[in-house]
């Protein structure tokens, strides 16, 4: 809602003031919704250079007495600039406004009043004034006593039922209000004929409501709604707080008389609103503290730690005695994750965006996980069924994950989304494996910069082999020595043969598919591998030179 029409009351609240009784609406009748901000007398030529948004004109037609077709142009002119009507005497300079005009006015929205005669223009213009303050008021005293009944409902825990109950005794409209974080909604509407009116399209709106970007504009808007054979307008204000969206209240103006100001006073309180979410997220990241404690000690090598965390299983509903699985998510951005002034906002809309990927898990997946939060990344420890066959496993994991992508997708976090898989731990002892395996497996999700979104460590094939912690360290020192000749190169030079190497193998030793890759001309890829040939007595097109330099790649991938 823009900063102009916050506090404006309607054209057709002017005609209750008691000087305007006797004052007649002679056209532009659906136009006496315009806002009204001020009050101005037209009695000259070229007053249209000189009006103002919101302003309400007073004439006597004396200016058009002798030319009234000026008057039939002067009235879409007025429009345009979004004039929201004008005051004419009649019977004085003309005797009644042309049919013609009067036509034009109806077909713009235009209002013409008709104003009595016996009225001052200077009393009347205060009296207009005195209207539209008086208006002004009453809206920051509505303000003040509907964000005090918010506060109060927060500070005795109400809950949003009761909020949204708040919100609908201001509208006097059917309200839902869409907490975004936990995906959890609140409708109030006491008036069952309302409520069968638009439900409807609250239950197509509810279905997708939580499935879709929200936008980025904290703005109120209102769409047309369908609801039978005829149109409703359905408002929405989000819930905004630090920059940050929590929600959205929805209304639908079934009986047509919410006003801008009810909307402005309703948005008054949103920050209040995503409080009451954020106090909520406070005491699920207080539980999260004891739910990490508990995970970290059940995850963790030392047996010790893990047999404290079997002491508290039965609380978290652990079994001990099931085969478990490690997932790890991990929501990279671009800048670097660390609390600082100018990113610690984005970390904190990340711990958000996990915290409801975790809460859409909670509704849709059938299975056992725990999960625990940490920055950018969370950690998902699922349980499966004592006779669940490995296929059967393999797809409950599927399941998860597949929820898991679906909900990134739909916040716009996909691209910077990765999903590691540990190996399946038949025994709780064999954890702390499964964990190890999920975050390598992440690790060479983000280093490969592909649009993989998905890795299981059963799938890596030999690298299994080559992370064995037994293997690791000649594993490294093997890749040393096969990469260091040319690395050394690359950072003396500033050179890229390293990466050209890789991005050959990946395109299958395609030097065009390379150049495209690396956005490189092609006699410069050329150059490159016949200086690696001459420099290193490095042969690509040797199966046993290729295949020592892929592994020694993979084993960098994986391990370091």
């Amino acid at each position: 809602m823009t900063a102009d029409n916050r506090f404006d009351i309607q054209l057709g609240d002017i005609l209750s003031i008691p000087m305007m009784q006797g004052a007649e609406v002679l056209a532009g009748e659906k136009g006496l919704r315009n806002s009204i901000v001020s009050v101005n007398v037209i009695e000259v030529p070229d007053i249209v250079d000189w009006v103002r948004p919101g302003e309400f004109l007073l004439t006597t037609a004396y200016t058009f007495s002798d030319d009234i077709g000026a008057f039939e142009r002067i009235l879409p002119e007025l429009k345009n600039k979004k004039v929201c009507g004008i005051g004419i005497k009649t019977h004085r300079y003309i005797t009644e406004v042309p049919e013609h005009a009067l036509s034009i006015a109806n077909d713009i929205d235009f209002p013409i009043i008709s104003i009595p005669v016996d009225v001052p223009y200077g009393d009347l213009i205060k009296a207009i004034f005195n209207k539209i303050i008086g208006e002004q008021t009453r809206t920051l005293k509505q303000i003040f006593d509907f964000n005090n009944r918010v506060r109060d409902i927060m500070l005795r825990h109400g809950g949003m039922k009761a909020i949204a109950e708040q919100i609908y005794h201001i509208s006097r409209s059917p309200v839902v209000i869409c907490d975004e974080v936990f995906r959890d909604s609140y409708f109030y509407c006491p008036d069952p004929k309302k409520e069968a009116q638009i439900i409807d399209d609250y239950n197509r709106l509810i279905a997708n409501v939580f499935s879709r970007s929200p936008s980025s504009v904290p703005d109120v808007t209102g769409r047309s709604a369908r609801v039978g054979n005829t149109k409703i307008i359905r408002y929405s204000i989000p819930i905004y707080y630090d920059n940050m969206r929590y929600g959205v209240i929805y209304l639908w103006d079934t009986d047509y008389v919410i006003r801008q100001r009810d909307l402005f006073v309703i948005e008054s309180a949103t920050s209040l609103i995503a409080l009451d979410i954020l106090n909520r997220i406070t005491l699920v990241d207080r539980e999260n503290v004891h739910r990490s404690t508990f995970l970290e000690k059940l995850l963790s090598s030392d047996e010790k730690e893990q047999e404290k965390a079997i002491e508290n299983a039965d609380y978290y509903l652990f079994h001990p005695e099931l085969a478990s699985q490690c997932v790890v998510l991990l929501v990279q951005q671009d800048l670097p994750l660390q609390m600082t002034p100018n990113n610690s906002r984005m970390i904190k809309n990340i711990n958000t965006n996990i915290l409801n990927l975790t809460n859409r898990l909670k509704q849709e997946y059938d299975g056992y996980f725990l999960s625990t939060r940490k920055n950018d990344r969370a950690v998902f420890l699922l349980q499966y069924d004592k006779n669940a066959s490995d296929e059967a496993k393999r797809e409950q994991c599927q399941r998860f994950i597949d929820i898991l992508l679906e909900s990134a997708k739909e916040k716009d976090l996909l691209s910077f989304t990765y999903v590691g898989v540990g190996s399946i731990a038949e025994t709780y002892q064999d954890l702390s494996s499964s964990l190890s395996q999920a975050e390598q497996t992440v690790r060479i999700l983000v280093s490969r910069k592909s649009d993989e979104r998905v890795l299981f460590y059963s799938d890596l094939g030999l690298l299994r082999v080559l992370g064995h912690p037994l293997l690791r360290e000649d594993a490294l020192k093997y890749a040393h020595e096969v990469l260091d000749p040319l690395e050394e190169h690359d950072e003396k030079h500033r050179g890229d043969l390293i990466e050209t190497i890789r991005v050959y193998f990946q395109c299958g030793g395609n030097l065009k598919r390379v150049a495209e890759v690396l956005f490189t001309h092609y006699n410069t890829i050329i150059y490159r591998i016949n200086r690696i040939r001459d420099m290193y007595g490095i042969d690509l097109r040797d199966p046993e030179t290729a295949f020592n330099f892929q592994l020694a790649l993979k084993i960098r991938e994986l391990l370091q």
